[in-house]
C-alpha cells in the first residue's frame, strides 16, 4: 500500500515480489547484490590499505552469514595487491610528501 503512494505503478504486492516470482530475474538480481557487496569491500580495503578491517566492516554492514567471507577475502587481496603495485600508500597518506611519510614509519627517536 506504502509503495503504491511512493511508486505509482506498484500494486499490493511489491515490486520485489513481482520480480521474484520469476526466477531468472531474482536470480540476476541476487548475483548483482552479492557481486556489488564483494566489490565494494575490495575497492574499500584497497583505498584504505586495511583489507582486514574492509571485510569486517563490510560483514557488520550487510548482517549476512558467513558465506561472503570466501569470495571477499579474494576480491580484498586480489585488489590490495593491485593498489599496492600502483601506490604504496593508502587514500589517508596521499597528501602526505615522501619526506612526511618517512618519517610516521621511523622508529620514535628516545632522548
Amino acid at each position: 500500500m506504502i509503495q503504491a503512494w511512493v511508486w505509482h505503478g506498484a500494486s499490493d504486492e511489491g515490486f520485489v515480489a513481482a520480480v521474484s516470482r520469476t526466477s531468472a530475474m531474482h536470480r540476476i538480481l541476487v548475483l548483482a547484490a552479492a557481486c556489488a557487496i564483494v566489490i565494494s569491500a575490495a575497492v574499500l580495503g584497497a583505498t584504505t590499505q586495511g583489507p582486514l578491517s574492509a571485510i569486517v566492516l563490510v560483514m557488520e554492514l550487510i548482517g549476512r552469514d558467513r558465506s561472503y567471507v570466501v569470495p571477499m577475502t579474494v576480491a580484498e587481496v586480489l585488489a590490495t595487491l593491485v593498489s599496492r603495485s600502483i601506490e604504496p600508500r593508502s587514500i589517508y597518506d596521499a597528501r602526505l610528501t615522501d619526506e612526511q611519510v618517512r618519517a610516521r614509519r621511523a622508529p620514535p627517536k628516545i632522548a
